[in-house]
């Protein structure tokens, strides 16, 4: 009796016949599924046995029956093998996977309520996205392309500027006629100021190039990402600063409204970025141009080629 402590040593011809022969329980059956001669399969089970010093079935006349040591070999090999079959399945039928990991605000507000267009066009390719504020590290990461947001330039990876941010305080229009009304952006040291990062980057940077004072920081509520913060703001709690493009249902609709005139300040932008030895990813080309096109058309969109 042969010992299979190494896989290299494992018979695996000789087990895949038994496996089908012990789920037809005929040796011509799985001849057939097999494409090969119904001696071939006999031979193949026979050395199996022979190898494990076991009788694997009782042949009668024109009938396999599992001996209990066939019975005890085939169920985890035939569990084995379906298992094989469906990973294979699933790998075939998602070739054209896109992997896409998006910063959250820019998924939820945009590219979700368009991402069936795509899908109408190209159907076969199937956008599978991770939402995260943590940049793609395509070094380390499973992502054919990603949305990022600011960063840096990173040697193997090409980053295209789709949008320049345009960051706008926004709050509940009741907030303009509270006790406090907001009126003027020095009205704001008498509100609470919503942030989407402990480091409060994005509220100090538009009031240092607003030239806007005293404004207090310390008690501001904090939120993990953006559209918790302006949902906060539409509930009333402060006032939060939004993408215009990204927000403009909300403006539309008076969910949220800007309580002052509009000034551009230079806070970041979102990238399309991918790894340059990514050209031929099946959906790549497609989904790049596609997402380069929505945002042309957006009327109010900051947007570069």
């Amino acid at each position: 009796m042969q010992k299979f402590s190494n896989r290299s040593d494992l018979p695996l011809n000789a087990l895949r016949a038994f496996e089908v022969s012990a789920r037809y329980l005929s040796f011509t059956r799985a001849a057939h599924e097999l494409n090969v001669t119904q001696g071939a399969v006999s031979r193949q089970v026979k050395t199996l046995e022979t190898k494990l010093g076991i009788k694997l079935f009782y042949r009668l006349h024109r009938k396999l029956v599992l001996t209990d040591q066939g019975h005890a070999l085939f169920h985890p090999l035939n569990r084995a093998m379906d298992d094989i079959a469906a990973t294979v399945d699933s790998l075939s039928q998602h070739t054209d996977d896109l992997n896409l990991k998006v910063h959250p605000t820019f998924a939820i507000r945009w590219l979700i309520p368009r991402l069936h267009k795509f899908q109408v066009l190209f159907p076969r390719v199937q956008v599978r996205f991770t939402t995260s504020n943590i940049n793609a590290d395509f070094r380390k990461e499973n992502f054919d392309i990603a949305v990022t947001y600011r960063g840096n330039e990173i040697p193997g990876v090409i980053r295209h500027k789709i949008l320049e941010e345009q960051l706008t305080p926004v709050c509940s229009p009741a907030l303009l006629t509270g006790t406090v009304p907001l009126k003027h952006p020095k009205d704001l040291t008498h509100h609470q100021l919503l942030h989407n990062s402990p480091d409060q980057r994005e509220w100090r940077t538009w009031a240092r190039q607003v030239n806007v004072e005293g404004l207090s920081f310390a008690k501001g509520q904090v939120f993990e990402i953006d559209d918790a913060a302006l949902q906060a703001a539409t509930a009333g709690l402060g006032v939060a600063l939004g993408d215009r493009l990204l927000i403009k249902e909300d403006l539309a609709s008076n969910r949220l409204t800007e309580p002052f005139e509009f000034v551009k300040v230079d806070t970041g932008a979102y990238y399309l970025s991918w790894p340059e030895n990514n050209g031929d990813k099946p959906g790549l080309a497609e989904f790049k141009d596609w997402l380069l096109s929505e945002i042309s058309n957006e009327p109010d969109a900051a947007a570069l080629g």
